[in-house]
């Protein structure tokens, strides 16, 4: 049993880090995995960007720790075993979908990763945990993104009665702190400001093995 889960939690050079989904490493990982990274080490500052409106790039290398530490979350050198979800998160901002980006909760030179985290720019968004006790919020994946998330701000924009933030899990209208939602497996989530005529999804079809 030790020897197996020595192999599951061993990273090896020249796989995807962080793992994927599933038990098989899928043959274009590693290159998708150096995209990512190489996002991650050629991105700017997010601080200046989360004080105005979107884009919002996740943190650089040097900002990831500062983000996943204001989550109350830790930085691990494989992602968690026990617990392995995936939600799928739509951000609209004035008739705009706005990016969620690769590389929030990763720190790519590190090789470390929180329990939450993304890979690519789809939105969704990878939940891992070694702990079956452990309970995420959408506040903090926001926090570990840097992107103020509250009942009166969202990145740089400020709500009010005439610009409300607007909360939608499944389709359906959520009243309260967006930022308390909790994330369990195969949400779709949906946080708008006046978003126009966009639609809310009602739902998401995540890949096999999320």
């Amino acid at each position: 049993m030790g020897a197996a889960l020595a192999r599951v939690r061993r990273w090896t050079p020249g796989l995807a880090w962080p793992p994927p989904f599933g038990s098989q490493v899928a043959l274009g990982a590693t290159a998708t995995l150096l995209l990512v990274l190489a996002a991650v080490l050629s991105r700017g500052s997010a601080g200046a960007e989360t004080r105005s409106g979107p884009p919002w790039p996740a943190p650089t290398s040097a900002e990831v720790a500062t983000g996943v530490q204001a989550a109350g979350l830790p930085l691990l050198a494989v992602p968690g075993q026990v617990v392995r979800f995936a939600v799928h998160l739509d951000v609209l901002v004035d008739g705009h979908r706005v990016t969620v980006p690769a590389g929030i909760g990763i720190d790519g030179p590190g090789h470390r990763v929180a329990p939450l985290y993304t890979t690519d720019t789809t939105g969704i968004i990878q939940v891992a945990s070694d702990s079956d006790q452990d309970v995420f919020t959408l506040g903090q994946l926001f926090a570990e993104w840097q992107v103020p998330l509250a009942g009166d701000r969202l990145g740089g924009l400020r709500i009010s009665s005439r610009d409300p933030l607007e909360t939608y899990i499944n389709g359906s209208r959520v009243a309260g702190n967006p930022g308390a939602v909790l994330l369990t497996p195969h949400l779709e989530i949906t946080v708008s400001y006046r978003r126009g005529a966009l639609p809310v999804p009602h739902s998401y079809a995540f890949p096999a093995g999320m």
